[in-house]
């Protein structure tokens, strides 16, 4: 088992990073994401 392991990692690691990439857009372009975004970009604006 570990033999397949280390011959495939580069695969593994390749497969992985594309998975977190794809989540992490996913997350980013939810639904409702954009008014939260936007808030937060207006808090250095803000006068208080």
């Amino acid at each position: 088992m570990i033999d397949w392991i280390t011959h495939h990692a580069g695969v593994i690691g390749l497969l992985f990073f594309v998975v977190f990439f794809a989540a992490v857009v996913l997350w980013l372009i939810r639904p409702g994401a954009k008014e939260y975004y936007k808030e937060q970009g207006d808090i250095p604006l803000k006068e208080e």
